[in-house]
Order: structure tokens, then C-alpha cells, then sequence
């Protein structure tokens, strides 16, 4: 069975690319116009996969059937800090993750972005991503303002008439420490997959918890017998933290959190 192929836009250092990569998926290009960024994917894949280039002025034709298209667009136009310029900060590379969909129309497509993003002052032009992903068939005019081209979506969107390429869209804010990795970092992704293969995809179950991490330290004790270690004073956290602390504590039978614990770089 031959493997699902990939094209990595926005590729960065390779982050995504190589989790997708140890999923089994086949990379047939890895653009990305930064580059130190490009010179870090070197080490990691054939350098004819790597596409040093903006992505603006991209060749999306040249590869044939793409079955995923996955990638990272610049965060800093809805990070926390910075200027918080949104769609007017020429860096916002949405629209080219949406003309990518567009012209490729490939199974799937997978989309990560910081968690500001979802902020209120970006509710509206958050929608408008997801329209545009989901039918991607519908263009933007010439000169047209987004706003305008939002209101079309969303007209079509409602009325159920709709006979091109559409996708089923899906986004949620991740954390990487509840899915076991030993860093804090939150990201939110956005999946999206052809309507007519009638695939049903949700996101992984969270295993792993704070909670549990805390129980590990401060309730049973684990965590520092299991690392050998002399256990660490309550004292030294967070006012919130010991709190939190205090009420598992309290929980009826002492009963522990369900879940794993959060994972440290011990």
C-alpha cells in the first residue's frame, strides 16, 4: 500500500513535518522562505524536497495528486505580542494556505497557528478562514473586500447550495503537555477533510494532566521516588498552584486523577 503523500507550505524547521513524516506519510516538497529554518530541514530531509522560496510565488501545479497539505502560516500577525495587526500584517499567509486548498484539492489538510488566533478581536476573520477552507472553490473577486467576500461564504454556507469541492472543517485548541510532550505549548489546529470521502475524524483524547502531575508530587509522592530525588516544597509554587493542590487533597477516598501526569524534562 502505497503511502499518502504530503506537501509540507510554511515548513519552518520541520517540526509537523517530521510527526507527519513518523506517521507514516511521504513528503513531496517542504517550502518554507527562512533560511536558517531551511538549512535545520537539511539536516533532516533530501535537500531536492526543500523549496527555499516564498510561497507567494509558489508552483502548487507542479506536483500532480497531493493527499495532504499540512503547515504552519506565520504566527505573527495574531501572537500575543507584536503588533497584533491580524489580516492586515503583510505576513498573514492564510490566504495562500486557502489558495493551496484551492488548487490542490487534496484529501486533507492540516493547519497550526498560535493560540491569539482565536482571540475576539480575530472572531471574524477567523470565520472567514474557515469558510474559505471549507469551500474552497469559492474565490475571492478582484478587489474584493474579505468582509464582502465573508458574506458570500457565509450566504452559501447557510442555503445548503453548494455543488463544488467542500470540506468538513474542524479546529481546537491543543496543548502538547496533555498529549504527553514535557512542554507547555498551546496551538491551535485546524483539520479539514473532503467531504465525499465520508471520513469521520475527531480529535485525540488528552491523556495526560496537570492534575495528575501534582497528585504524582504533592499527594502520593511518586514522582520524586521514581526520579530519585529529595521532593520539592509547596512552599515554592504559586499561590493557584497550591490551591489546586490543596482541593485534590481534599476529593473524597483520595481518589487519583485518571489521567497520566504531565511529563517533565526529568
Amino acid at each position: 500500500m502505497s503511502k499518502l503523500s504530503c506537501l509540507e507550505l510554511f515548513a519552518g524547521a520541520g517540526g509537523l513535518a517530521k510527526g507527519l513524516e513518523m506517521a507514516g506519510i511521504q513528503h513531496k516538497a517542504l517550502v518554507e522562505i527562512n533560511k536558517n529554518a531551511c538549512q535545520t530541514l537539511a539536516k533532516n530531509y533530501p535537500s531536492q524536497l526543500i523549496h527555499d522560496l516564498d510561497v507567494r510565488s509558489f508552483d502548487f501545479n507542479q506536483f500532480g495528486h497531493i493527499d495532504i497539505i499540512s503547515g504552519g502560516p506565520p504566527c505573527q500577525p495574531f501572537s500575543i505580542g507584536g503588533k497584533h495587526s491580524g489580516n492586515t500584517d503583510q505576513r498573514d499567509m492564510f490566504p495562500y494556505a486557502c489558495k493551496a486548498i484551492s488548487l490542490c484539492t487534496p484529501k486533507a489538510f492540516i493547519f497550526e497557528n498560535v493560540k491569539g488566533l482565536l482571540r475576539k478581536s480575530f472572531s471574524n476573520y477567523f470565520e472567514y478562514i474557515l469558510l474559505r477552507l471549507t469551500y474552497p472553490e469559492v474565490y475571492c473577486k478582484e478587489s474584493e473586500f474579505w468582509q464582502d467576500h465573508l458574506i458570500r461564504l457565509e450566504k452559501i454556507h447557510t442555503s445548503g447550495k453548494y455543488n463544488g469541492v467542500k470540506y468538513n472543517v474542524i479546529f481546537r485548541l491543543l496543548d502538547a503537555a496533555n498529549y504527553g510532550i514535557p512542554q507547555r505549548r498551546e496551538r491551535v489546529f485546524i483539520i479539514g477533510i473532503k467531504e465525499d470521502l465520508n471520513v469521520a475524524w475527531s480529535f485525540p483524547k488528552e491523556s495526560y494532566s496537570l492534575d495528575s502531575l501534582l497528585w504524582s508530587q504533592f499527594v502520593s509522592g511518586d514522582y520524586w521516588e521514581k526520579h530519585g530525588i529529595k521532593p520539592s516544597s509547596i512552599e515554592h509554587l504559586d499561590t493557584k498552584t497550591q490551591q489546586r493542590i490543596q482541593q485534590l487533597t481534599q476529593q473524597p477516598a483520595l481518589f487519583a486523577p485518571p489521567s497520566k501526569p504531565w511529563q517533565t524534562v526529568r
